[in-house]
């Protein structure tokens, strides 16, 4: 996008004095509303430095602001929160703040177990992308608010290993191909996967999918466009390109972390890992580039899934505990905040007019993102509370294949049976 002109050098001190910055701004609207003390749990899979030191300094901000308030946060890996959830959520044992992966909030809100923010005080819709603010709607009430924004994944390649291979970054599957199996040395792989049972493994392999003539709601997976898209990732690992201890790898930090050190030449990832990169001494346009994610055939558009975490507040704790949890959700939601937030994080901010102003001041690592946020695919859209049942079949289906328990047919018709079953449903 031409309106991104700087470029982005984050280092240490950089992320220091910016995370700072996020105390100083939107908090000191809080006032206290806390007459006696009162504990605000909150669980979340944030694990980058950015995120961290930004919740951290924000948490801290934020009980200072409100005399009597103590924000216990608490980290759950990315492969466990969802099923933790729900076993709180039946259990009636919910933590008053919830910050769930954006196509698990439909899912929160069947439970029964989460308010609707648009009955609190000082609740508002405006300004907000549409994708963005109704992924909580529901029955003409809103259950949620972004955490940063909204973010989407592309191909990050180092720039001297393809450099040094005469490799350029790859745009269809056969230079995918060609460039993995050429830049795949004794120690390191062509190119790090994400095939964990988890949801990034579905969420990392959509792209290839969709982008491949694959229905949204998986009803043809195991038609051409699902067969050739396993296939291309069973073939990367089959030739070596890409290490089958993928299976139990997550996006971040396991893969990402394959790329940092010189273990992979190329990963499927997303602008959050930029704050990591740049305190590993790798900066955009110098250590890495970034290409949208290759396609079967030139001329395929690309469509990425929408990625970002949504904010739920819990029945838990009562009136006030709910009235305080909203009050620390609105804190990220004013324009100088959702700035701050979204350069931590690694996001595109979630109210339009806040995102083109990112875009005119973070640098050109993020000219694909963008584009690619912009006009990504809600991954519940069509599906609803239907689209985790859906993905933990797809996720299954590519272990199966990948580890060879199955062939990619076989894993795939499985997985067609069980689709067609849940969608039926």
């Amino acid at each position: 996008m031409s309106l991104l002109t700087r470029k982005r050098h984050w280092g240490l001190a950089t992320l220091t004095a910016a995370t700072c910055a996020v105390v100083a701004i939107g908090l000191s609207q809080a006032t206290s509303s806390a007459a006696t003390k009162i504990t605000l749990t909150e669980e979340d899979y944030f694990n980058t430095p950015g995120q961290t030191a930004a919740l951290a300094l924000y948490n801290k901000q934020f009980e200072a602001a409100h005399p009597g308030v103590t924000i216990k946060r608490q980290y759950v890996p990315f492969a466990n929160l969802n099923t933790k959830l729900l076993t709180q959520a039946a259990g009636h044992n919910l933590p008053n703040l919830l910050a769930v992966d954006n196509p698990f909030v439909s899912t929160m809100i069947s439970t029964g177990q989460v308010i609707p923010l648009s009955d609190l005080k000082g609740f508002s819709t405006k300004g907000y992308f549409p994708a963005v603010i109704n992924e909580g709607k529901f029955n003409g009430k809103y259950y949620s608010l972004p955490v940063a924004g909204a973010n989407s994944i592309a191909l990050i390649y180092n720039i001297a290993m393809l450099k040094a291979a005469n490799i350029k970054p790859p745009k269809t599957w056969a230079q995918l191909l060609t460039a993995a199996k050429a830049l795949t040395t004794d120690d390191r792989y062509g190119i790090a996967l994400t095939c964990e049972a988890a949801e990034d493994t579905t969420w990392q392999w959509e792209p290839f999918f969709w982008s491949n003539g694959g229905k949204f709601t998986f009803a043809n997976v195991a038609s051409a466009p699902g067969v050739q898209a396993l296939n291309l990732w069973k073939k990367l690992i089959d030739d070596g390109s890409a290490s089958k201890d993928c299976l139990n790898w997550s996006q971040t930090p396991a893969a990402s972390t394959q790329f940092i050190e010189g273990k992979a030449a190329m990963m499927v990832n997303g602008p959050w890992n930029f704050p990591t990169l740049n305190q590993n001494k790798m900066f955009y346009g110098r250590q890495f580039g970034i290409v949208p994610v290759p396609v079967r055939v030139p001329g395929q558009k690309v469509i990425v899934p929408l990625g970002g975490e949504d904010w739920m507040v819990s029945k838990s704790g009562g009136s006030e505990a709910q009235q305080l949890a909203f009050e620390y959700i609105k804190g990220m939601q004013t324009p100088a905040m959702q700035l701050k937030m979204a350069k931590l994080f690694g996001y595109l901010p979630g109210k339009i007019a806040v995102a083109k102003k990112y875009v005119k001041q973070v640098g050109p690592s993020w000219n694909v993102y963008v584009n690619q946020t912009m006009f990504a695919h809600p991954r519940t859209l069509g599906l609803g509370v239907k689209y985790p049942k859906v993905s933990q079949v797809v996720w299954t289906a590519i272990q199966a294949a990948l580890s060879g328990s199955k062939s990619v047919p076989d894993s795939l018709n499985t997985a067609q049976k069980q689709i067609s079953t849940i969608l039926k449903s």
